[in-house]
C-alpha cells in the first residue's frame, strides 16, 4: 500500500473512531429490538448479542418455544441466556 494511501486509511479510521466516541458519549444506553429465536442470524459471530422474546429458559442455553424476553449472547457454539 503507498504511503499516501495507508495516511488516508489512517485518516478514516481515526474519523470513523471520532464518530462512534462521539455516538457513545450522548447515549444514555443501549436498546434491542427483541427478535423471535428463528430471527437470530444463521451465521452468528463469536461475541454477538441478541434479544429474542420467544425463549422457554431463563438461564443457560436458549431455547424457542417460549413466552420469555431475554438477552443473549453467542459463545461460538451456543446462544446463551445472559
Amino acid at each position: 500500500m503507498r504511503g499516501d494511501r495507508l495516511i488516508h486509511f489512517q485518516l478514516l479510521l481515526a474519523q470513523a473512531f471520532d464518530a462512534i466516541a462521539l455516538t457513545l458519549t450522548n447515549a444514555s444506553g443501549f436498546s434491542f429490538t427483541p427478535i423471535s429465536y428463528a430471527g437470530l442470524p444463521q451465521t452468528p459471530t463469536a461475541g454477538m448479542m441478541m434479544c429474542i422474546n420467544d425463549s422457554a429458559t431463563t438461564s443457560g442455553v436458549a431455547q424457542p418455544g417460549g413466552f420469555n424476553t431475554v438477552m443473549v449472547f453467542y459463545t461460538g457454539t451456543d446462544w446463551k441466556v445472559m
